[in-house]
């Protein structure tokens, strides 16, 4: 009885680190994910002709479902974070203060 006790307490501790990786790794893919987005942002903003404009577009949109997929994955594992400095750093929010600052 001791030994299964002892079994069950070592399962479930290989399970919450398993878990606690899995959590990792999906962080790190949304963190990867947003910089990737950010990188498009800025390639569609310095696209001058019409050929790098519909380029940027196409790569912006395929970042910006990468992004939202990894988020839609870390909403069904359920892991809980905040991405408020990601929110406070994104092109749109640069953009505003440009805009803001032309006026």
């Amino acid at each position: 009885m001791v030994s299964w006790i002892k079994s069950m307490r070592f399962k479930s501790g290989n399970l919450l680190n398993e878990r606690v990786e899995i959590q990792k790794e999906i962080f790190e893919d949304i963190k990867k994910s947003h910089e990737e987005w950010k990188a498009a942002h800025c390639m569609f903003e310095e696209a001058v002709e019409q050929d790098q404009i519909d380029y940027a577009i196409f790569i912006l949109e395929a970042a910006e479902r990468r992004y939202q997929m990894h988020l839609r994955r870390a909403k069904s594992y359920g892991v809980v974070g905040t991405t408020q400095d990601c929110v406070n750093d994104t092109p749109y929010n640069n953009l505003a203060k440009r805009v803001e600052g032309s006026h």
